[in-house]
Order: structure tokens, then sequence, then C-alpha cells
């Protein structure tokens, strides 16, 4: 298991952390611990400057998935909720989010794989109740906001006809709610 103490030492040899560590930091590092903390220290580096970034890289494929204005405006609907919460520790988000989603149609599991994709570029890591604290409000933010943009510019909405398998290509997209 990792230790804090040891993590702190390492954050700041990598220059993430100032010296002596703000109690803020340890709060984060404590997080941290209890999302990876059965990772060797060795991955605990690129994990935690992937938290630290700006910016995720979201495979292009899975960025063509999240094509739709479905999630679109699901996204900025996550965006507004974050924005909104005073602290993003202990958040209901396996509540929460299914029911954002609900309101464009998203099943729980797109509206979790739209999340982490979002928010990280990968398909598997720690519960989005640990990564929310992790990025914090501003990351969080400038990384939908930049999903969302460049989900807006280029072709648009106007999702790849086909695949790389050569089928029709389908982007997530949410059910409407049949009327009668």
């Amino acid at each position: 298991m990792l230790e804090r103490q040891t993590l702190a030492a390492k954050m700041q040899r990598w220059g993430f952390l100032e010296e002596p560590v703000p109690e803020a930091a340890w709060r984060w590092i404590d997080t941290f611990v209890a999302a990876y903390g059965d990772r060797a220290l060795d991955e605990a580096q690129s994990a935690v400057a992937a938290l630290r970034a700006e910016a995720c890289m979201i495979p292009a494929l899975e960025l063509e998935r999240l094509r739709s204005r479905d999630t679109l405006f699901f996204l900025d609907s996550v965006g507004q909720y974050v924005d909104e919460q005073p602290e993003l520790r202990d958040l209901p988000l396996d509540r929460d989010l299914p029911e954002i989603a609900k309101e464009f149609g998203l099943s729980e599991g797109d509206a979790l794989h739209v999340t982490r994709m979002a928010l990280t570029g990968e398909k598997d890591g720690p519960p989005l109740e640990f990564l929310f604290p992790l990025l914090g409000h501003d990351r969080i933010l400038i990384r939908i906001g930049a999903v969302n943009s460049r989900l807006l510019h280029g072709r648009g909405l106007q999702p790849l006809a086909f695949g790389p398998d050569g089928k029709p290509f389908e982007p997530i997209h949410g059910e409407r709610p049949h009327n009668g």
C-alpha cells in the first residue's frame, strides 16, 4: 500500500508539491492513496501527472462516440452540477450522475462512461467519487469545456459514417421516453 508520507516526498521531488506540505495537499494525498493505493509507486508519478494536467487526451474513436447532442448537453449539465458544489468529496455521484443522465435519455452505463472519458480519457480507473475531488472544480470544468468545444468545432455533431471495422458508426445517443 502506498503511504502518504512516501507519496508526499515523491511528489515534492517530481515538482508537484511544495515544502512544507499544506493541509489541503494532505487531504488530496489521502484521497489519492485511497484511489490508487494498490498501485506501485512507479505508476504513481504518471497518475499524479495526469490528474494535475489541465487536459487529457481522449482516443479518437472514443471522442467520436461522444459526438451527439445528448452527451454534449449531459456533460454541460455535469459541469453545472460540479460548479454548484462547495465540496467535491462524498458527493452521491452513483445517484446524481444517472439522475442527470435521465434528462437526456442516457443509460447509467453511458453516463458514467461519458463522464470518465471526458475527465480522464480512459475507460477504467478509480471510482468517480475519488476522481472528482482529485481533479477539483477547475480541472473538471476545463476538461468538460475542452471536450464540448472539440465536439462542436470541425465537423460539429456530424458523426463518422463508418467505424474502423467498416460498419456504420453510431455515437452515444439517449433514448427518448415513448408517449402513449
